[in-house]
């Protein structure tokens, strides 16, 4: 298949309010996380409220409110402990809520899992963003969101112009291995920047860059698979031009669990 032609307008007619979106979110979003503390995690907090809200609405259109309820507060509070190194809460927590909304649904019981495993899944990949800021400090956090920042826009523009051939159809008819090959470049050269910026181990941070950027393509497909599962095209309309709040951080939330087993593990001389 040769590369489209047209106009990147033409090919993503939701370009500009894409842009615009991230025009308004990025700058937010640095700022609170140079800050940290209570700021950032707050902000973490609220968006995984909203994430969870906007699975348990993919998971079970019908769910009752207790459901959302539940959710929300799970992957809030999972967030508030985990940015202070209360790990068995920030375990407990999500589970508990998970237990609490497979239990009070009103879904068929062989279907109750899709929404006990998108409260952990969400609050365990926000927490580990919240806690890597407040326990490994503000170049951890910052070297994820600029890998899969760097990987996410290199898939996006290459796959939308170089097209070819379909990574996997049957989870996402746009995504391609163009996207992926690039999506893994642009993590890497990020990873190398930063490593030099900051002074960092080059060989160690760029391992760590490659495996970030492998999982945030990975997290990105997943949640592909989960949304044709449940049958929607978006998780949510909170942000024009993305969707909802998980289609924005699908990529993000496996990178951020990535990044904490990396950083548990202590394997690496990277910013991790």
């Amino acid at each position: 298949m040769p590369p489209d032609t047209r106009p990147l307008r033409q090919r993503d007619p939701a370009l500009v309010t894409r842009i615009v979106s991230a025009l308004i979110l990025i700058p937010v979003s640095l700022f609170l996380l140079w800050s940290g503390g209570l700021a950032f995690t707050a902000y973490c907090a609220a968006f995984a409220a909203a994430m969870a809200w906007e699975w348990m609405r993919m998971a079970d259109r019908d769910a009752p409110t207790r459901s959302y309820a539940i959710a929300s507060a799970a992957a809030c509070g999972a967030v508030l402990f985990a940015a202070d190194g209360e790990f068995f809460w920030m375990l407990a927590w999500p589970l508990a809520g998970a237990v609490g909304v497979i239990f009070t649904g009103d879904l068929p019981v062989r279907r109750r899992w899709r929404g006990g495993f998108g409260i952990v899944y969400v609050a365990l990949s926000v927490s580990a963003l919240a806690s890597l800021r407040s326990l490994n400090g503000l170049d951890a956090a910052a070297f994820i969101l600029l890998v899969v920042w760097a990987a996410d826009s290199a898939a996006y523009f290459a796959g939308t112009w170089l097209r070819g051939p379909k990574l996997w159809p049957k989870a996402s008819p746009n995504k391609t291995w163009s996207g992926v090959i690039a999506g893994l470049a642009g993590g890497s050269a990020a990873a190398w920047g930063f490593a030099h910026w900051q002074g960092h181990d080059p060989r160690d941070t760029l391992v760590a860059g490659i495996v970030l950027a492998l999982a945030a393509i990975m997290g990105d497909l997943v949640m592909s698979l989960f949304k044709r599962r449940f049958g929607v095209k978006d998780s949510g309309e909170i942000i024009p031009g993305h969707g909802g709040v998980l289609d924005r951080v699908d990529a993000l939330m496996a990178a951020c669990l990535t990044g904490l087993v990396l950083a548990s593990l202590n394997v690496l001389e990277s910013p991790l």
